[in-house]
């Protein structure tokens, strides 16, 4: 079973793999706002978790991992897709944020898929947007960088 985290815990693992100061605050949900998104399965390959984000925190967050200028995160966000260099980055950063749904059991919780623009968002996650119960929507500011829409779910 995973965990739902907390905004103090999203942003400090953020701030730890971006390298920089960043700030999450809870918001209402914006499902229509999800373009990307990762999947995330247990050890038994079931799914467990969900994080889905709008272009601007892809953008950003994948741009910071890798100490890309915040201009290039700009070029992506007005395009409303990554390319595949920033494709490649956010997915690192999903990989990496599968860490806020292990449990204290040190049960392994990995990322099973992702998905970008213009593919539709896995089933799994489309359906959790407005179904899941146990669910965290934030908005998270990338010191440097923006502000982007980040949204959490357990299935």
């Amino acid at each position: 079973m995973a965990n739902l985290p907390t905004a103090e815990i999203v942003s400090d693992t953020l701030t730890k793999m971006l390298r920089r100061t960043v700030r999450a605050k809870s918001v209402p949900a914006k499902a229509a706002s999800a373009k990307l998104a990762g999947v995330y399965r247990s050890a038994d390959d079931t799914p467990v978790a969900a994080c889905m984000a709008d272009i601007p925190f892809a953008a950003f967050s994948g741009a910071a991992f890798s100490m890309i200028p915040a201009a290039a995160a700009n070029d992506s966000i007005k395009a409303g897709v990554l390319d595949e260099g920033m494709q490649d980055n956010f997915g690192e950063v999903l990989n990496v944020l599968s860490r806020l749904f292990a449990e204290q059991g040190n049960h392994r919780i990995t990322l099973q898929t992702k998905s970008f623009p213009p593919a539709a968002l896995p089933e799994a996650a489309s359906a959790a947007l407005t179904t899941s119960a146990k669910k965290l929507d934030l908005e998270v500011d990338i010191d440097g960088y923006g502000k982007g829409l980040l949204m959490l779910r357990l299935l």
